[in-house]
């Protein structure tokens, strides 16, 4: 293998399928990222086993010149870290010695001991089983996967709800996510897609991983990501979310967001109260032998019956970071039904419920 590359389009590549790297797997091999020089480009990839990221770049002559093919699996830590403080602008990678990559940058040189390139994971090639394939723009899966990530629980003794369901049918995709105290829904219209049908369960850890990488770019050319899926039935929510309400209430979101974030610094155990009066909420909270705080937000709307509910203050700041509207709607059903919170936004058809705590 003999390949020349900008150390911008290397670095790149790394930093995306370093995210897969098993760091602290017993398997030497999962510690390592796969490089792949072909006459199309190289590929780098790497894998924990749930999740593999694949970054491809291709040969243009400019950023990137395969002048001999070949495979070496190199270890992640140090090949990420050199290459980082490199001052060169390109970077030649060579084989010379089997299972030995040398490196070269400016005045630098550095040899890495590597491993054998067919006994590491192989990626789908999506040709094995049939797939459904779906078309989504990068930042509406973005905002997608931000909402809902948060929500999924991240206790393995029910390993089902460690994941986001996505259930697809024509040209609808429903995807939902429960920690058993909080729920977040989003249905998403796909063009398109008349005759796709899915229903698989996605660990979230992997599509928030997914989303820190849609972040840096919405270029997402050569880039693949693989995941294993959570086997199991996710739980239904048709009897999960109230269909009648007592109150429902408009309050601005940044605004909102503020005042919990304050109140909940002096909540025993995170927990909060609001109060709906006729035209402001009131949020409330204490804690014993420190001190309490109140404060209050103007009503932008009410309709119906004042309430007094309480909730877990962090588990609400997370679903108000996320919610990507200046102004939400509170639903409140009863002192033991889930209040519902949603998007001031017809088009966007995303809903979150946070269950009550039960206080004296």
């Amino acid at each position: 293998m003999l390949v020349e590359i900008t150390k911008n389009s290397l670095m790149n590549a790394i930093q995306y399928v370093i995210k897969a790297v098993a760091a602290n797997s017993s398997i030497p091999i999962l510690q390592g990222i796969h490089i792949q020089a072909g006459a199309d480009g190289v590929t780098f990839t790497a894998s924990n086993t749930s999740m593999t990221i694949q970054s491809m770049i291709a040969q243009d002559g400019v950023s990137l010149t395969v002048k001999r093919t070949g495979a070496i699996v190199i270890p992640s830590r140090y090949f990420h870290d050199i290459i980082r403080k490199f001052n060169g602008d390109k970077v030649i990678l060579e084989i010379k010695v089997p299972m030995i990559l040398s490196i070269v940058s400016g005045h630098s040189q550095l040899r890495l001991c590597g491993m054998d390139p067919t006994e590491f994971p192989s990626i789908d090639d999506g040709e094995a089983f049939p797939s459904t394939k779906l078309r989504i723009s990068t930042s509406l899966l973005r905002s997608t996967i931000k909402q809902l990530a948060i929500v999924a629980s991240t206790s393995e003794t029910s390993p089902i709800l460690t994941g986001v369901s996505l259930e697809c049918s024509n040209d609808c995709l429903n995807l939902i996510a429960t920690d058993g105290v909080r729920l977040a829904y989003r249905a998403l219209h796909l063009e398109d897609a008349t005759h796709n049908s899915l229903n698989a369960v996605i660990p979230a850890k992997n599509l928030y991983e997914l989303s820190k990488i849609l972040n840096k770019t919405d270029d997402t050319t050569g880039l693949k990501v693989e995941s294993a899926l959570i086997e199991g039935t996710f739980p239904s929510i048709k009897n999960v979310i109230p269909q009648s309400y007592l109150c429902e209430i408009a309050v601005d979101t940044a605004c909102l967001l503020k005042a919990v974030e304050c109140v909940t610094v002096m909540a025993s155990e995170q927990v909060i109260r609001l109060v709906a009066n006729a035209d402001t909420l009131k949020l409330l909270s204490k804690t014993a032998d420190v001190g309490d705080i109140q404060n209050e937000i103007p009503l932008l709307e009410m309709c119906g019956e004042e309430f007094v509910v309480s909730l877990n203050g962090k588990f609400f700041i997370d679903i108000l970071r996320n919610i990507d509207c200046e102004i939400i709607r509170l639903r409140y059903s009863g002192k033991t039904s889930p209040i519902v919170v949603l998007p001031d936004d017809s088009l966007m058809s995303t809903l979150f419920l946070i269950t009550p705590v039960m206080t004296r």
